[in-house]
């Protein structure tokens, strides 16, 4: 802004030679409209303090969390081997679980004795249970069950084989059953149940005679009276 000095001149208000006022020009101050350049230096440098402390900030909470992240992950592992475990055994519980239900109705048919009932419960591998069982004549035995995997059925199959009471046996229809994640087989297998004559028991043996007893010696003194 330019300001026109109208201050007349010279003494007594006597005006100066050539007439009319002179103009002055005069440079405008920071209070009279110009820019205010401090200001705004002061407002970018503290934009950029505030700016650099906060991606300090987030960084360090960055680091923060990705070690909590990496701690948390490594308390689970440590439990992974213990669920399976704890799966596994849960498994193994519910299959004695379904065998000994098994059993126990299998042993509650009058039609087959329990002394077979024993024999076949010795020859079933882990995986497979039977579903009926069921006695013909001249010992003739038909066999339906259950298996997780066809090399539990060739187990169960080689274990009769294998079994002196049982004859004769055959492998019958094998197919697949259920919709479920593991591989369940139904099977039929026939035999021929022959009892072993129970084992002789030798008779115990005689104690030995107990020892003579011997006469007591005479003394010298009484065979001089």
């Amino acid at each position: 802004m330019i300001r026109i000095n109208l201050l007349r001149e010279g003494r007594g208000g006597k005006r100066a030679a050539g007439g009319g006022p002179k103009l002055v020009p005069r440079a405008a101050t920071p209070a009279e409209g110009g820019p205010p350049w401090g200001i705004w230096v002061t407002l970018v440098l503290l934009t950029v303090v505030v700016t650099l402390g906060y991606g300090a900030w987030l960084v360090t909470k960055n680091r923060s969390l990705a070690l909590q992240i990496s701690q948390q992950q490594a308390e689970l592992k440590k439990y992974e081997g213990a669920r399976e475990k704890v799966a596994e055994l849960e498994k193994k519980k519910q299959e004695y679980t379904a065998k000994v239900d098994q059993i126990k109705q299998l042993k509650d048919q009058q039609s087959v004795p329990v002394k077979l009932m024993n024999k076949l419960v010795e020859v079933l591998p882990d995986g497979a249970w039977y579903v009926s069982v069921a006695q013909g004549p001249g010992g003739q035995i038909s066999i339906d069950g259950r298996a997780k995997g066809i090399k539990t059925i060739s187990m169960l199959y080689d274990n009769l084989v294998a079994a002196p009471d049982f004859s004769g046996v055959q492998l019958g229809d094998v197919a697949q059953v259920g919709s479920s994640s593991e591989d369940v087989y139904s099977f039929r297998i026939s035999c021929i149940y022959t009892a072993s004559a129970p084992k002789p028991v030798a008779p115990a043996a005689a104690p030995p005679p107990p020892p003579p007893r011997r006469k007591p010696a005479q003394s010298s003194a009484s065979g001089m009276e």
